[in-house]
């Protein structure tokens, strides 16, 4: 069996191709969700890989560590908790008011408690080694993750005890070509969060020179390009779209924009953001949305009472799908826009970071509020506008996509790479 270990919305984007490609190919596959809050029963692309055969289910459900009353009791506790912060996160009306808000938090810590609680007495090493052994694992794979996480560090040392290989596998794609991004970003944290893994995927050769410069060493990183935004899986992934986005009509002759900024906590100015919003409500002949960044985290407050639409709740790819135009700061979805051809503007004043798409010259670079009016003037007169090359965009893509491969066989290459580490079991 091989075992997959999931948490959050972004690494479930990048592990499901590879999953799929793994079911279609009838090796057995099993994905555990290590976070009790995580809702995946309303995941469309987990129900998907559950109806293509796969096992999906919460880990701490589907594996009772047989604690008794006690055990059952807590493990309730933090499965009501979990479903009432889903509800209050999922309701944006009763979430404004104060006093959901104070209960929302309250459910959290307390599931927060009681699920450090049965890591603390339940979840040890010998229930790890209890399901690997059960499941027949012959390779568990994760997204690059803390090991401190979750049960992360239990596994890892289980399987290393049971000589099981470890993945780590991307859960985005990294394209900052600068090395101070983000405070945290440091040589020796990226050393304790990917040194423990025996094998490490990356998506391109930058992401590799950066990991082996912290200190992992070269020969347990391969570079397989990006299975999100690889063209086999763009295709599956649009026929499986629950769909249901209710936009402006495609009648309306408007250019529609879709704004996908990076993560605050990545340099972004975001006084100078809210200005750009404004700018786009303010154009006329431009229907204009905005999708903060998934991992936005504890700065949500900085995209409140923004004047465009707030379309979070709105798939990426639905917004890639429904867009003329996307506007990108640093986020990797702008590999989504170029793959389907769609102008993709770059708003460089907005961060202090270099990108890769920006040095190979595959994006229309804009470097302030000016250029950036005047752009949208020439889309409105022709969608088609890019005043970059194909070329450009085709180099971005091979090395970002392909991992600088000639081949764009992206799926086969991992499902070779893993099958081929569990040989090694």
């Amino acid at each position: 069996m091989y075992l997959f270990f999931i948490r959050h919305f972004n690494d479930i984007d990048h592990t499901t191709p590879i999953v799929w490609k793994l079911i279609k190919d009838n090796y057995p596959v099993a994905v555990y969700c290590m976070n009790p809050l995580y809702d995946i029963r309303n995941d469309y692309r987990l129900q998907f890989l559950k109806n293509q055969g796969a096992t999906v289910d919460y880990l701490y459900e589907a594996f009772d560590p047989h604690g008794g009353i006690f055990y059952n009791n807590l493990q309730a506790l933090v499965r009501k908790c979990g479903d009432l912060v889903i509800k209050l996160e999922n309701d944006r009306q009763r979430q404004s008011g104060i006093l959901t808000g104070l209960i929302g938090q309250l459910a959290g810590r307390l599931r927060s408690v009681s699920y450090k609680l049965m890591r603390k007495l339940y979840y040890d090493d010998g229930w790890a080694r209890t399901i690997l052994k059960n499941t027949g694992a012959q390779v568990i794979c994760f997204d690059h993750i803390m090991p401190k996480l979750y049960l992360v560090d239990t596994f890892l040392k289980a399987s290393r005890q049971m000589s099981i290989p470890s993945l780590a596998l991307p859960h985005g794609v990294y394209l900052y070509t600068n090395e101070a991004t983000k405070p945290k970003a440091t040589d020796e944290r990226r050393f304790a969060k990917f040194n423990r893994f025996d094998y490490i995927i990356v998506t391109n050769e930058l992401r590799k020179e950066i990991l082996a410069h912290s200190g992992v060493a070269k020969d347990k990183i391969s570079v397989l390009g990006s299975a999100r935004y690889c063209v086999e899986w763009l295709e599956q992934n649009r026929k499986i779209l629950p769909g249901g986005f209710d936009a402006v009509s495609k009648e309306s002759g408007k250019l529609k924009v879709v704004l996908m900024p990076s993560k605050p906590q990545c340099g972004v100015d975001v006084e100078r953001m809210i200005n750009t919003c404004r700018i786009l409500a303010d154009l006329e002949g431009v229907e204009a949305m905005i999708k903060p960044h998934t991992r936005t985290r504890n700065q949500k407050h900085a995209f409140d009472n923004l004047p465009l639409p707030d379309v979070s709740h709105v798939l990426t790819a639905e917004l890639c799908e429904w867009a003329d135009v996307l506007i990108n700061v640093g986020s990797s979805v702008i590999t989504e826009a170029l793959m389907r051809k769609k102008p993709a503007l770059y708003l460089k004043y907005l961060h202090p970071n270099t990108t890769l798409f920006e040095e190979l010259g595959a994006c229309w670079t804009i470097h302030d509020e000016t250029e950036l009016k005047n752009a949208l003037l020439t889309l409105q007169a022709d969608k088609s506008h890019m005043p970059y090359s194909k070329e450009s965009v085709a180099n971005f893509l091979k090395e970002i996509v392909h991992g600088g491969s000639n081949s764009s066989d992206v799926l086969g290459r991992y499902e070779q790479f893993i099958v081929g580490c569990a040989s090694k079991q």
